[in-house]
């Protein structure tokens, strides 16, 4: 085994440090499927998924129905195992800690036999005093990642006969799109999937320094029509145009820096000036807001809620609260972002698709669920946002759905009239709310994208792995 080298790195992330000395744990993983004996060579940061598409074990996902194929993987927990030896200078540090960035999603992290992290949630990092575990040689680092798809259906079935709108995934604080979205596959996946530093000697906490945006406004006032929903930058009314921002690869780790930089320049070359981090998917890494500070692209900020009823028990507020601690901490230094929203179309689900009726949801369950939700968008979020950070807060997106007449009058809209309704493509030019931050239409990709997820005999239109990716 290796010795390890000394580099030194600056952290900035919550867990930012000066001065500090510093280990990246990225080389020699291995992972198994939990029970079975064999182990294979596993990239870290990586995801369960992409590990085993490396060696061979799996299938494309992607291509024709094969996504059928590889949902087992998701039912089952998965190992992961480091062992490490440590240098002299290291082992004699009176501080020597463990910082996960990032671990996907339900993880027992023990150090030479010892738990030493107990993980519930990917949007956090996680720091452990690992001092009184370690020794010189033959250290052994072994994660145990158990099922998403199990942990949160296991917390739906006690919840019985209460059910929460739309998909046992609420109770995971784990990437929603994940479980499956409109616009991609069901891959839920786990894995370390961001990166794991052992830091040394004198550790001393940095103070984050803080950007505060004051150049950019959110302008909401009574007016003729209604009530604006507009930015002003430097006391000037902007127009904003620009892009609703999903991951930009199902497997988070695969997006390396010239990726956004590719992508970013190419909205900027559409002169779009804002893309709002939708909420069905991660706080974006920090190569993201960095190029969007660089290229004067505007950020309206998510929190990582969506489509769905969230639960109001004390332990998921409490793990709430810390991820927006660490979040806004992480990235309140970037002046890009302009807007805190609290989550993606659910006080329009709420009102506008049918759950209650379809759950089963009346009376005091129906009160209970509304004000949870209230408790959480309206209150929590709002306050520990305002103690970190003085940009705006809003609840919701859209204030109102779009078959509501107010979707037009006031507030942000969403507008799937045009697809979702099947209205005529004129409403466009009635359909035009104070500030649009979702519209669009239902499209096939580039045909080149096609030939890449189809075999040739499969490139029309009925065909089954065209029609399962539509």
């Amino acid at each position: 085994m290796k010795h390890l080298f000394t580099p030194f790195f600056l952290l900035t992330s919550l867990f930012a440090f000066t001065q500090v000395d510093s280990v990246k744990f990225d080389h020699d993983w291995k992972f198994r499927q939990a029970g079975k004996l064999n182990w294979s060579n596993a990239n870290v940061p990586g995801t369960i998924h992409t590990d085993l598409l490396q060696n061979k074990l799996i299938p494309d996902p992607f291509f024709m129905d094969n996504e059928k194929k590889v949902q087992w993987v998701d039912s089952v927990g998965w190992e992961y195992i480091k062992q490490f030896d440590l240098n002299e200078k290291i082992f004699e540090s009176n501080n020597i800690e463990l910082l996960f960035e990032g671990l996907d999603t339900y993880a027992d992290v023990y150090l030479n036999g010892k738990l030493i992290l107990q993980a519930n949630n990917m949007f956090r990092g996680w720091k452990v005093d690992i001092r009184p575990f370690l020794k010189k040689k033959r250290n052994t680092l072994f994660i145990n990642f158990f099922s998403a798809q199990a942990r949160v259906d296991s917390i739906a079935k006690a919840q019985l006969p209460l059910m929460l709108p739309d998909n046992n995934r609420v109770y995971a604080r784990k990437a929603q799109f994940q479980f499956g979205w409109d616009w991609g596959p069901k891959l839920i996946g786990c894995g370390i999937w961001k990166n794991i530093f052992l830091i040394y000697g004198q550790i001393k906490p940095d103070v984050n320094k803080v950007a505060f945006n004051n150049k950019v406004k959110l302008i909401q006032q009574k007016d003729s029509s209604g009530i604006s929903f507009y930015f002003e930058k430097d006391g000037v009314p902007v127009f904003i145009k620009g892009a609703n921002w999903i991951p930009a690869d199902i497997f988070l780790p695969r997006v390396k820096k010239e990726d956004y930089r590719v992508l970013l320049q190419m909205a900027k070359d559409a002169n779009m000036n804002m893309l709002r981090v939708w909420g069905g998917g991660i706080y974006e890494d920090d190569a993201f807001y960095d190029i969007c500070d660089e290229m004067g692209i505007m950020v309206w900020q998510d929190f990582m809620f969506a489509g769905g009823m969230y639960p109001g028990d004390k332990d998921f507020f409490k793990n709430v609260k810390e991820e927006v601690k660490y979040q806004v901490t992480r990235l309140r230094h970037h002046p890009s972002i302009v807007l805190w929203c609290g989550n993606n179309e659910i006080d329009e689900a709420w009102h506008n698709w049918g759950w209650q009726k379809q759950y089963n949801l009346h009376a005091e369950d129906s009160a209970k669920i509304w004000k949870d939700y209230t408790r959480l968008f309206r209150d929590s979020l709002r306050q520990w946002v305002t103690e970190l950070d003085n940009r705006p807060y809003i609840s919701t997106s859209p204030k109102y759905g779009w078959g509501n007449e107010k979707s037009y009058q006031e507030g942000d809209s969403h507008y799937w009239g045009l697809w979702w309704g099947l209205e005529d493509w004129e409403k466009f030019n009635t359909r035009t709310g104070r500030f649009v931050s979702e519209f669009g239409m239902q499209a096939m990709p580039d045909y080149h994208t096609i030939k890449k997820y189809t075999s040739p005999e499969a490139r029309m239109i009925r065909s089954a792995g065209i029609q399962w990716h539509q």
